[in-house]
């Protein structure tokens, strides 16, 4: 057995290694300097946005309530503080395994950081777009109810439904798939329905669907328990439906159009 072939290996692997150590110690230096720096702007960013009251203010428009029935609970400061700092971390991990002579990962997780802007605006599109499919399905389920059709529930889930797909086309157009002629097909859908529906509960409704349009920001503004001072009405509100609210009274109950409410000076007490 030739032990000097062997020896040669054995000083030729461990000569690789001594020789990898000092990259590897550069590169995983960067990645923690990078880290750090990553969880500092990550700190700073979230203080901005909370010094500029971005939740409260998303909250008032309706959104954050719409992500919670998706199932999105975390706060849209801290998506977009976690978002800033995942990017970051990943600039600087692929300067790391550069320094570390791994070029294939690095041009691997280029590729990744290239596709991440992409995959970003998709979730967006989806995200956003859900909020409208489930607005839109709850809109045409309460306006058909309102207008005695006995499947309002299943036209309203067909629509929030036909909305949803569209937008995961639309989100799989801006991840770079050709999506043109489904986005045709779903649009000249949806163009129908909508058509089918205005002829269907007619010019009538117009006033229900304003009532309805303001019960939705209605919801979101005054949750059922809060004190609130309408004019010479006051009292804790018991419950919002689709086209109006109960407000419960020292003489009684008050029912309100959802639009009065809406467009009226509404005084707001901290008992609720």
């Amino acid at each position: 057995m030739n032990f000097q072939v062997v020896i040669d290996s054995l000083t030729r692997i461990l000569t690789d290694i001594l020789n990898f150590i000092p990259n590897l110690v550069n590169g995983l230096v960067i990645l923690l300097v990078g880290y750090l720096i990553a969880r500092l702007v990550r700190w700073l960013l979230r203080v901005v946005l909370q010094r500029a009251r971005i939740d409260p203010l998303i909250e008032r428009s309706g959104v954050t309530g719409s992500l919670r029935g998706l199932g999105v609970t975390t706060p849209v400061s801290v998506i977009l503080a976690q978002t800033v700092f995942a990017l970051l971390l990943l600039s600087f991990l692929i300067t790391a395994t550069r320094l570390m002579g791994l070029e294939a990962v690095a041009r691997l997780l280029e590729q990744l950081l290239g596709f991440l802007p992409n995959a970003i605006a998709a979730l967006i599109v989806f995200l956003l777009g859900g909020v409208v499919a489930q607005f839109m399905g709850t809109l045409v389920t309460s306006l058909a109810a309102a207008a005695g059709l006995s499947y309002a529930p299943r036209l309203g889930r067909f629509l929030q439904y036909l909305v949803s797909v569209f937008v995961a086309i639309l989100a799989l157009g801006v991840l770079g798939l050709d999506t043109a002629l489904l986005v045709t097909a779903v649009t000249i859908l949806i163009a129908a329905f909508g058509l089918a529906l205005a002829l269907g509960l007619g010019l009538g409704s117009r006033t229900v669907v304003r009532h309805l349009l303001a019960g939705y920001y209605v919801r979101q503004r005054f949750p059922p328990g809060q004190v609130v001072a309408l004019g010479e009405t006051r009292g804790t509100i018991q419950g919002i439906g689709s086209v109006n609210t109960v407000v419960t009274t020292a003489e009684g109950a008050v029912v309100i159009p959802n639009d009065v409410i809406l467009e009226s000076l509404v005084h707001v007490s901290r008992e609720g």
